[in-house]
């Protein structure tokens, strides 16, 4: 089904009506249904390829992009509004109360992450090529209760969306 997606979000764009992109739809998933048993892998080939050549001639020249989608007019359009993780800590206490489950959570990850400080950086530096990194990938953690390297960015990164 998730193969289907970018096929029917293409028929959505040529059929704005709602009962006439549905009934495409369906037929598509029909096609799909029909040949998903195929066991020869030279007839499945020959199929997804003009099944890909199909898709190439019929699609929309202007595709409906959702707003929230990468090229969409809402795309990280609330990044402006994303406050990095030390302003916390300038809270005064009486605001702190409100939430006191993340703060207890938030006071343990700050001492986790001053013990573990010194062996992520030491793994950075030893796994790191000498011209440098070529991806922005992190290497994961190589022992058994280990955490991997800047772990920090992923466990108070902010909200999505501001309230």
């Amino acid at each position: 089904m998730a193969t289907t997606f970018p096929l029917c979000a293409d028929a959505s764009s040529l059929n704005p009506d709602r009962d006439k992109y549905r009934f495409y739809a369906c037929l598509l998933r029909a096609r799909f249904d029909e040949n998903k048993n195929e066991k020869d892998m030279v007839k499945a080939t020959l199929m997804l390829k003009a099944g890909e050549e199909e898709f190439w001639t019929n699609q929309h020249p202007q595709p409906y992009i959702f707003p929230d989608s990468p090229g969409g007019t809402s795309y990280e359009r609330y990044e402006c509004y994303k406050v990095p993780d030390w302003v916390l800590d300038y809270w005064h206490p009486s605001e702190k109360t409100m939430y006191p489950d993340y703060f207890s959570k938030r006071e343990q990850w700050k001492k986790l992450r001053m013990q573990s400080w010194d062996r992520e950086v030491a793994q950075l530096e030893a796994e790191t090529l000498p011209g440098g990194p070529r991806t922005e990938a992190l290497p994961p953690a190589r022992k058994e209760g280990d955490l991997p390297p800047l772990w920090w960015q992923d466990v108070t990164r902010p909200r999505e969306r501001p309230t």
